[in-house]
């Protein structure tokens, strides 16, 4: 007799939180006990009280070892936090970690338009010296736009050109055929006077 209760005393302290509650044996093949040993009863009532046993086992029974241990975590977070605050619940916290993430981003945006405010802009390419050819800075000094607009604004300068061009110096510059072809014919207008002369 004595053996007897010892080893139902044994059975009793090693069972887990949900057996110990429904009052039957633990055995090797219970789920709930890796999640609720005996010694986290409170959390096992509180889960019990929001979703029940047989609504917890047949959630994480057709589940792989690894994504029955992330449910069951879940369902305890739940179930404490339902405890703590029995109107909001997670519902409260997921709102309060959202007013956070919103109050965050509105601070980051005023953090970077501070920056660029005070940021020099960056030298554009037009205005830096450097950064244009070598050939076209050379020829933007040598060409004093000064002196192009006053020279362009002279107005004796087009008769100046004109005055400069000779006429006789142009016809030198003429074909040599054509010249020839002149010479021969003043000749023979000549020619031709002297006959009517003579008549």
């Amino acid at each position: 007799m004595e053996g007897n209760t010892s080893d139902s005393r044994n059975t009793t302290q090693a069972a887990c939180a949900a057996c110990k509650y429904q009052r039957r044996k633990c055995g090797p093949k219970c789920i709930l006990a890796p999640f609720f040993p005996h010694h986290r009863e409170k959390q096992f009532l509180r889960a019990h009280r929001l979703f029940g046993v047989g609504k917890i086992t047949n959630m994480i029974k057709p589940l792989d070892p690894g994504r029955r241990n992330i449910a069951m975590a879940t369902i305890i977070y739940e179930s404490d936090m339902r405890a703590k605050d029995p109107v909001g619940g997670c519902l409260r916290i997921i709102e309060n970690l959202q007013s956070q993430l919103e109050y965050s981003q509105t601070q980051l945006q005023l953090l970077l338009q501070h920056l660029a405010f005070f940021r020099p802009p960056p030298p554009s390419s037009s205005s830096h010296p450097s950064l244009l050819p070598l050939q076209f800075q050379e020829q933007s000094k040598s060409k004093d736009p000064v002196q192009f607009q006053e020279q362009s604004k002279d107005p004796f300068q087009f008769q100046d050109f004109q005055e400069q061009k000779d006429p006789l110096q142009f016809q030198e510059q003429k074909d040599p055929y054509l010249l020839l072809q002149e010479d021969m014919k003043l000749e023979t207008d000549s020619q031709y006077q002297d006959a009517w002369r003579r008549l």
